[in-house]
């Protein structure tokens, strides 16, 4: 698969709501996984008391597959399965583990499984589309989701998934129409609204892109959600306006937001370095690289860093890795766009 599907496929991926879209009592849409395995220990108990508990064992299974424990969850599918041998529902989960994984066959064969055992919720649709377009489907990956979308015109999700494919494929005017349907149905979709920014500032509207990202921002610190690219964007729009301090001053809220993302880091030692070659500077430009060793850009401006400094070898050095990863570029381990 070429690099550039395989980064548009894991952006849509990580998008894909866990379970159906069901979240378990009083969750927060991005939890930490020290409240993750709170959530999963009280759910077992709850289970203790009641095994045939069905909500309870669905949204432990979806607590276990956000902690990765693979095995964990698939042994609560078979339970669920014994319990109830006709239902759809633990063949959903078993494809929504397969997908999460990374086995876009067997997601794929326990979707189309669900279909034929009358599932047709649109969650299951969107879990073969998305497995489809893994295998390189990518004409019928569109197809699904605008048949969900025929089904529901008000499904923000697939309409969600159906704006960022067009956005990845470069079809910024339909994806711009799709992502603003999807904040019609759904105002405070903060991604949503990040995606618009971009493809605003992309057109040169440099007003409405920051509009947009200011409006992702106050959702997402509202709703204390993990989600630093709107930080990360509207940082460097304010950047390369001149306004470095501003910059820094946002650029510093998404570190907080989000530690975890590397543009941030990128785009804080992007705005220092106009003020001079700070430590800070090449601190920032060490995280960016230790969360993305595959990030091409903060070796260059490592080398910038370096110049400016007078050290000239190491600048060499971060010049020559720009120039390898440039001539093989490597996939972010987050499939994060750089």
């Amino acid at each position: 698969m070429r690099t550039g599907v395989w980064i548009c496929t894991a952006l849509l991926a990580a998008d894909l709501v866990c379970a159906g879209g069901q979240s378990p009592d009083n969750v927060q849409a991005n939890p930490g996984r020290g409240e993750l395995e709170s959530i999963r220990a009280s759910l077992e108990q709850k289970l203790l008391r009641d095994q045939a508990n069905k909500r309870a064992r669905i949204q432990l299974v979806e607590v276990l597959i956000r902690l990765a424990r693979w095995a964990d969850a698939q042994q609560q599918v078979q339970i669920m399965s014994r319990q109830s041998p006709q239902d759809a529902e633990p063949v959903f989960l078993s494809a929504l583990i397969a997908f999460r994984r990374g086995d876009p066959h067997r997601a794929s064969d326990l979707a189309s499984r669900c279909i034929l055992l009358g599932d047709v919720r649109p969650e299951v649709y969107k879990i073969l589309a998305l497995s489809e377009y893994l295998l390189g489907q990518t004409e019928q990956f569109e197809n699904r989701v605008r048949a969900i979308l025929q089904r529901n015109p008000s499904d923000a999700e697939a309409q969600f998934f159906l704006a960022r494919y067009l956005y990845e494929m470069g079809r910024f005017a339909e994806a711009l129409s799709a992502f603003q349907k999807v904040l019609q149905i759904e105002p405070e979709h903060y991604k949503a609204h990040y995606y618009a920014g971009l493809i605003y500032a992309s057109a040169g509207d440099k007003q409405r892109a920051r509009e947009e990202y200011l409006a992702s921002i106050k959702i997402v610190e509202g709703r204390k959600i993990r989600y630093a690219w709107p930080f990360a964007d509207l940082g460097r729009e304010l950047n390369d306006a001149g306004e470095s301090d501003r910059a820094i001053t946002w650029l510093t809220r998404g570190i907080q937001n989000d530690p975890s993302c590397p543009k941030t880091y990128y785009e804080y030692a992007r705005a220092r370095l106009e003020k001079g070659a700070g430590s800070q500077v090449k601190e920032a430009l060490a995280e960016a690289i230790r969360l993305d060793a595959g990030y091409a850009n903060a070796y260059y401006l490592l080398a910038r860093y370096y110049r400016k400094s007078g050290e000239t070898q190491l600048a060499d050095e971060a010049l020559v890795k720009f120039r390898e990863l440039k001539a093989h570029p490597i996939p972010s381990p987050y499939g994060l766009r750089r």
